[in-house]
Parts: C-alpha cells; sequence; structure tokens
C-alpha cells in the first residue's frame, strides 16, 4: 500500500518526534541534520536541532555569556533515532509549516528518525525555560504520547 507524504506527515508528525532534514533555509548547510519537533501550534510546528559538536556549542555560549545548562543533552536510541550523542542548543528553535515538512518528504530531503520520550522532552524542556533568548509559549512545551 503506498502512502502520500500528506498522509506519512499527519501520522508521524506529533511533539517529540525526531526528523533527518535537509533546510539549508533554516541552517546554514545542505547536509542534513536531526530536528525535534518540540512544539505545534495548527499547521506551525517549531523545532530545535541537534548537534554531535559539543566543544563548538560551548564556545559559542561562552562567547554570548549563556547558561550552558540552555544545552540539553540525550543518548541515542532506538526510540529516539539518534546515532550518536546529541546535543541540543535551547536557546533556539526553527519554524516549519506542515506544507513545507510534507514538500520535503515528498522530495526526499525529510525522513522520519524516532520520538524522544517524554523524559528527553523534559530535559529539554527545561533547557528551554533556562534560555533568555527562546521565546517559545510554555502552554505550547506539551508532549504527546
Amino acid at each position: 500500500m503506498n502512502f502520500t507524504s500528506e498522509q506519512i506527515i499527519a501520522a508521524s508528525l506529533s511533539v517529540g518526534c525526531v526528523f533527518k532534514l535537509s533546510a539549508p533555509e533554516l541552517i546554514d548547510t545542505t547536509i542534513p541534520h536531526y530536528f525535534i519537533v518540540v512544539a505545534i501550534d495548527g499547521s506551525d510546528n517549531y523545532l530545535v536541532l541537534c548537534t554531535t559538536q559539543l566543544d563548538k556549542k560551548i564556545n559559542y555560549l561562552n562567547k554570548s555569556n549563556t547558561d550552558l545548562n540552555t544545552i540539553a543533552y540525550l543518548e541515542p536510541s532506538d526510540d529516539n533515532g539518534l546515532t550518536d550523542k546529541t546535543y541540543i542548543n535551547c536557546n533556539d528553535y526553527h519554524f516549519i509549516s506542515k506544507e513545507n515538512l510534507i514538500d520535503k518528504l515528498h522530495s526526499g530531503s525529510l525522513s522520519f528518525k524516532g520520538k524522544v520520550s517524554s523524559d528527553e522532552y523534559d530535559q529539554i524542556v527545561t533547557s528551554i525555560k533556562l534560555s533568555y533568548k527562546n521565546d517559545l509559549p510554555e502552554y505550547l512545551l506539551v508532549y504527546e504520547s
């Protein structure tokens, strides 16, 4: 049975899901990166970027005098689909529409990798709440099981 991109996104898109996508309009590279959906508001989706380059993030945050606890750490697991130790700078988020996700899936530049657990999501939210830069409203930061 073949599913459309719309059906796949409708079935997989939820707070906590992990996508690997190429998004040069969000980050300055065409290399696919892992993103975690941290909030959904209608067709608006808010994602945080995952990285394995902790030293670069620490240097960046130190230079900007930002609390290092705004970096969340996740271990890779079969459930979350991450393949390496992962760090999330919770001072930033990226916006992407549901239609853009559908287009990216259709073009082959997006794949669903897994879903973070509620405990992992809570770690991310804790780091977001410590950030003075991240302005996502708390009422949007709700895990969907």
